[in-house]
């Protein structure tokens, strides 16, 4: 089985510690770009309960087309969000999947996408996008 090696790093009491992520390849189900994918590390909640507070996700560079229903990590207002692209009355919108955070909608146009997300990895468990 071929595996996919990134590496990420975790912050700890301000103390950046170099991490791996090692996973199947054969988890990613759609194509993919293998040099443009990297981890990050979710805080909040406003994804829960899909994508958990503290997950990791892999994302890939390459795929910057917007996407309805899919998970995106996008840039708005100086901050790196991850959302789920959704269109709204014909709109393109990118939305939090937590009702307590829909408040947190942002329009396309505002947006920056910055990469798809093709797999997460909650606590217990990787998923499959």
């Amino acid at each position: 089985m071929n595996t996919i090696k990134l590496e990420y790093h975790h912050s700890i009491e301000n103390k950046v510690i170099k991490k791996e992520l090692e996973f199947e390849e054969n988890l990613i189900k759609t194509p993919y770009s293998k040099n443009s994918l990297f981890v990050s590390k979710v805080e909040g909640k406003s994804m829960q309960p899909l994508i958990m507070d503290n997950a990791l996700v892999v994302a890939d560079l390459s795929q910057k087309d917007f996407e309805n229903e899919s998970i995106f990590l996008i840039y708005k207002d100086e901050n790196m969000w991850i959302k789920k692209a959704s269109i709204i009355d014909s709109n393109e919108f990118f939305v939090s999947i937590n009702p307590n955070f829909s408040h947190l909608t942002y329009e396309k146009k505002d947006c920056r996408i910055i990469a798809k997300v093709l797999v997460y990895f909650n606590s217990f468990g990787a998923h499959i996008q």
